[in-house]
């Protein structure tokens, strides 16, 4: 069943609303025994899904994503119990820990060949609620963004090769940018970076132009489209190149959407 759009969300100042088909794709694992979803990402024709069991351990899984079919699954590092974001270089697989507060970048064939992290390097994010992350592009360089949920309640865009050259990012900050204190996922479409967000029980994704995130620090006065996200507790979201997907902490549900990049496809 597809989910109803709940119509109270509040605009971001100057920001058009946008209204998603929002698509279900059936039951996150382990849902039903309280595993919640967390961090997502596409690669290379694969959904890739993490889910987190009461702070205590995370899970990484592979779903060929036309009927959600469960190929191979690893474990996060023994701190890690709470992988909040994924996303992927083209090499690697990046994941951020809201826990550990450290961001990861790991070799995923071996990774599910051996069921456990294979973790190429590691640093610590220096922040206190490390939330999700997107690979973006911007100037000929390939950047890292990485949310802190609630505590400095910004979204860092940072070299990643020099935080792992440094141990941190102080000095691999390209620009930040205030966010609305609850960022839950991240993705960049090849256009725009989307945010999503919870907003005490009305979830919504903000579509927002990188440029003028550089120039304002605001995701307010950088949001271009306000989307309804599909449910209550929207989580880390993942682009196709046609389809944006995401998860509900809520629901336990798998959601995917028709998307182009910089914009809607079908409203």
């Amino acid at each position: 069943m597809i989910p109803r759009f709940v119509k109270s969300v509040r605009r971001q100042r100057g920001a058009l609303r946008g209204r998603l088909a929002w698509e279900d794709l059936g039951p996150t694992p382990l849902g039903e025994k309280g595993y919640t979803p967390q961090g997502m990402t596409w690669v290379e024709g694969r959904l890739v899904f993490a889910n987190s069991w009461k702070d205590t351990q995370s899970r990484v899984y592979r779903y060929a994503p036309e009927r959600m079919e469960l190929e191979a699954t690893f474990d996060m590092p023994p701190e890690a119990v709470h992988t909040s974001g994924l996303a992927w270089d083209g090499t690697h697989l990046w994941a951020v820990d809201y826990k550990s507060n450290r961001g990861y970048r790991i070799d995923l064939a071996r990774s599910f060949a051996a069921g456990t992290a294979v973790v190429v390097d590691s640093f610590p994010t220096g922040l206190g609620g490390t939330s999700a992350c997107a690979i973006l592009e911007r100037g000929g360089e390939t950047l890292l963004a990485i949310s802190d949920f609630g505590r400095t309640s910004r979204t860092y865009v940072v070299r990643p090769e020099r935080a792992l050259a440094d141990g941190g990012l102080s000095n691999a900050v390209v620009f930040s940018y205030e966010n609305e204190g609850f960022s839950q996922g991240l993705v960049w479409d090849g256009v725009s970076l989307l945010e999503a967000e919870n907003k005490k029980g009305v979830d919504v994704i903000n579509q927002m132009d990188v440029e003028r995130l550089v120039a304002t620090g605001s995701a307010r006065k950088s949001t271009i489209r306000q989307l309804d996200a599909p449910g209550r507790g929207v989580e880390d979201l993942a682009f196709d190149g046609q389809r944006l997907y995401t998860s509900d902490e809520v629901s336990f549900r798998f959601y995917r959407s028709e998307w182009s990049p910089g914009g809607i496809r079908r409203e």
